[in-house]
């Protein structure tokens, strides 16, 4: 794993831009905020809406399992199947499903709990919290990648064991 810093941001993504054609480098950049112009989509509001919806068809079936075919009972004349009685509950139940499935999906995308990575202990990564742009090739030939880096401008290279 080869980590490089850059003094600017578009040295930075024309290496990354040069590195991503050859498709063996697995490329990651890491900067203090995301580049201009970047459009920044989630799949986490997808899993939540999908978490919602099954949280509240689970609550109103379980509901209707429960008043019409495992125990009806017949009090004051009411329907088994009395529907509106069941939203409160099924809505909870959406509310909690949406929350969980939120939780679990930003998990899934930000790769937690992944407790170490290598690339952690770069000198270089202590820069980006305070403005610095900094490259990762995680694999790839690295006698090509310190070439692209180097001919990029990168300040340092670092190379990281497995």
């Amino acid at each position: 794993m080869i980590v490089a810093a850059f003094a600017t941001e578009n040295a930075l993504h024309e290496a990354a831009a040069e590195l991503r054609r050859d498709r063996a480098c697995r490329v990651e950049t890491y900067g203090a905020a995301p580049p201009p112009g970047m459009v920044t989509s989630s799949i986490v509001p997808l899993f939540m809406l999908g978490g919602g919806m099954a949280g509240a068809v689970g609550g109103f079936g379980m509901q209707v399992y429960a008043t019409t075919l495992s125990y009806p009972q017949d009090i004051g004349g009411r329907p088994a199947f009395s529907w509106p009685a069941y939203i409160p509950a099924s809505f909870e139940l959406a509310v909690m499903g949406a929350m969980l499935a939120g939780i679990i999906g930003y998990f899934m995308t930000v790769r937690l709990p992944r407790l170490y990575d290598p690339v952690d202990e770069a000198g270089a990564m202590h820069a980006v919290m305070t403005g610095g742009h900094v490259a990762v090739v995680r694999d790839g030939d690295i006698g090509e990648v310190m070439n692209t880096l180097t001919r990029h401008g990168a300040l340092t290279i670092e190379e990281i064991g497995p």
